[in-house]
Formats: C-alpha cells, structure tokens, sequence
C-alpha cells in the first residue's frame, strides 16, 4: 500500500508540472490571407530571433505558419490591405528573451518580401536566379536583393 502512495504522489506531482509548464511549450498559430490574382502584392515580416523559410505556390493566398517557442512571450499583429499583408511578430520584454519562432511562408510566385529580421535566419526554397547580398553596414545590417 506504501508504494502504491508514492506513485499516487510521484502522478500527482507530474500532473502538477505538465500544467506549470503549459505556456512555456511550443504553440503553432497559422494566417490564411486572400489576395488578388490580379496584381502583384508585397509580404512584410517583421520577427526577432526567428527563423523564415518561404515557399512560392500558384495560389492567390498568402499563408504564414508560425511556431512559437514560450508562446507568451510574443505578440503578433497581421493586417492586410490591397497593397500586401503584414506580420509583426515581437517578443515581450522579460519572457521575450528566451523565446525564438519560426515561420513557414507560402506566397504567390509574383510577391515581392520584405523581411526585417534581428538575430533571423532565412530559407528561401526554389530560387532561380542570383541573390545579391551586400556586406553588413556600421549597424551590422545586411540588405539582399
């Protein structure tokens, strides 16, 4: 019966856990956004401490995945207008810090991206052509294009 208690205890103390370290674990949020075939529209994303892989399709819609790490640590606002959609993605001050996301973009293959990254990565799948990367300025700022 003794051992039966302190596995009652131990269940108890991992059920206890689990739930403390609930908003601390991982959180996938994803956007749909429809645009017009008609015209080419721009991307902007901004994200700290993120890493972007983005993916040209033939639809008319814009969808960003975002998987977040220390999910409330971050805010994120998106808008869309007729010029292009927006993502902001911020870390909030004192949980901010040890968070990271990652964000899976899919854009129709006439989009134009701006990306403004700190501490970012980027992946860019099926590139045909060249990229034009310049060398960091004074504030340590790349510009590729």
């Amino acid at each position: 019966m003794q051992h039966l208690n302190t596995l009652w205890q131990i269940v108890g103390a991992a059920q206890s856990v689990t739930e403390m370290a609930r908003p601390f674990v991982g959180r996938q949020q994803s956007y749909l956004f429809n645009v017009s075939a008609s015209s080419a529209i721009t991307l902007f994303l901004r994200a700290d401490n993120a890493e972007v892989r983005v993916t040209r399709w033939l639809k008319p819609q814009v969808e960003v995945v975002v998987q977040l790490q220390v999910p409330l640590g971050w805010r994120i606002a998106t808008d869309q207008d007729e010029a292009g959609v927006y993502v902001v993605a911020k870390r909030k001050r004192v949980v901010g810090g040890m968070s990271s996301a990652s964000f899976t973009v899919n854009v129709p293959q006439d989009a134009y991206l701006l990306l403004e990254l700190e501490n970012g990565r980027v992946q860019i799948d099926d590139i045909n052509g060249a990229l034009h990367i310049a060398p960091p300025d004074s504030k340590g700022r790349s510009e590729i294009k």
